[in-house]
């Protein structure tokens, strides 16, 4: 799907992480780089088991990569995600539980980031699920986001995981407290409207942080959950917000 799309694949070695990721860029376009975020994966098989590898089964971030008309593109999986075996057994599994959007995993990214945008005047956070969340916190400490734009993200797990009552993420950095500084950032959040994994109040929880939302927008897409139907219509949603500089905007 990577290749059908112009996305080659690289390996990054970046603090205590092993990345994978998929990039395509064109050499005259210098203006903007797309980076789109995977989400957790397949982080527990049961709501308190957790898995062995936490490779998503449908990577949702990548597919949406894969479907965006941009020349520059970087997509980043998350911390053990596409690993061997050998290399995933030496992926601490805090990384995807309570440890999931911690310092060191945001620096790494981060990192990543940097390694790619420096001959790019602005980048384009996308991020998915938890990938979202990994966008606001790189959003809060990035000089050159243009904008901000969410999937069905996790954007305050301290309410997120009172509501389904499982273990909170202890060792996460939470989006919501950076909700306030990045407000000024113009920001489209979307939710599906049958989703129950991360529902609509999960972002509400998050604009309640900020004092000004005229730049940010919650947008809900009726019929959709948390998986389906995003690949289906996009980069449709990024060409009709009126915040982003997308589609010839």
């Amino acid at each position: 799907m990577a290749q059908q799309a112009g996305l080659t694949k690289h390996i990054v070695e970046t603090g205590p992480f092993t990345l994978t990721t998929y990039k395509k860029s064109a050499d005259k376009n210098t203006e903007l780089l797309m980076v789109y975020i995977e989400g957790d994966g397949y982080a527990f098989q049961q709501k308190n088991r957790i898995s062995p590898d936490p490779t998503p089964k449908s990577p949702v971030a990548l597919e949406l990569a894969a479907r965006d008309p941009n020349p520059s593109i970087l997509y980043i999986a998350r911390p053990c995600q596409y690993l061997t075996r050998d290399l995933l057994n030496n992926c601490d599994p805090k990384y995807w539980s309570t440890h999931r959007y911690a310092e060191e995993v945001i620096t790494a990214i981060d990192d990543v980031i940097n390694q790619s945008a420096s001959s790019y005047r602005k980048i384009g956070l996308v991020g998915y699920s938890g990938g979202g969340s990994i966008a606001v916190l790189l959003a809060a400490r990035r000089q050159d986001v243009a904008w901000l734009v969410t999937i069905g993200a996790n954007l305050d797990h301290a309410y997120w995981t009172s509501l389904h009552d499982i273990t909170p993420l202890s060792g996460s950095l939470n989006p919501a407290d950076y909700a306030k500084s990045i407000q000024d950032l113009p920001q489209l959040h979307l939710i599906g409207e049958k989703d129950k994994i991360v529902p609509a109040s999960v972002i509400r929880a998050y604009l309640d942080k900020a004092t000004d939302t005229g730049n940010i927008r919650l947008k809900t897409i009726p019929g959709f959950d948390h998986q389906c139907c995003w690949v289906d219509i996009w980069p449709q949603p990024l060409c009709e917000s009126d915040s982003l500089d997308y589609c010839g905007k």
